[in-house]
């Protein structure tokens, strides 16, 4: 039975978001359309198309929250950390927490090629921010040097391959199943940040 009569014209593009987060937890990014996602919120084929032009443009706007929601995670775990090193610490665990708390979001954020254009898009701004976060928070590690120093881009990218590399390997599961995998995540998180990611 439809149900677009039931919704306000906000509430229906937010039911339209949390739907298709659950598809993408079923069966991945790319594995559903807006008519099954039509189906599932029990709507209309016609109404996603009053709020996305098409699935591109509902998983930009999945990524927008994302990247919204993991900046405010970095900020709030870091603000109360006294040291560059333990903020940027702070960040990584942050990151990680993000990718296995809102795996959904996480893995539309990982796929930019899905949804983005050349043209401004959400992700360029929204991801871009938070990717200054992270350098910011690096920066501040080496206050003798400036924020195009090869060692700070170096670092920076360190820092961002540990905390996705390892959200992954742990969200599919390789590490889950290793010797590694029963220490559990907060062990794993120490072991990850023990050795400096600055040089």
């Amino acid at each position: 039975m439809e149900k677009h009569s039931d919704y306000h014209h906000g509430s229906l593009r937010r039911a339209l978001i949390e739907t298709g987060l659950e598809l993408i937890s079923e069966k991945g990014v790319s594995a559903f359309t807006l008519r099954e996602l039509a189906k599932r919120a029990g709507v209309s084929t016609a109404a996603p198309y009053h709020h996305f032009r098409n699935k591109a443009e509902l998983l930009e706007a999945m990524a927008a929250e994302g990247w919204r929601m993991m900046g405010e995670g970095f900020e709030a775990s870091s603000a109360a950390e006294e040291t560059p090193m333990e903020r940027l610490y702070a960040i990584g665990r942050a990151y990680i927490t993000f990718a296995l708390e809102h795996t959904p979001y996480f893995r539309v954020m990982s796929r930019p090629d899905l949804y983005c254009t050349e043209e401004e898009s959400d992700y360029s701004g929204t991801g871009l921010e938070v990717f200054e976060m992270l350098k910011s928070a690096v920066t501040e590690c080496y206050p003798d040097r400036d924020r195009s120093d090869p060692v700070i881009q170096a670092t920076v990218l360190n820092a961002w391959v540990q905390v996705h590399g390892f959200s992954m390997l742990w969200i599919d599961g390789p590490i889950r199943t290793t010797s590694l995998g029963k220490l559990g995540v907060e062990e794993l998180m120490k072991l990850l940040f023990k050795t400096p990611v600055t040089g």
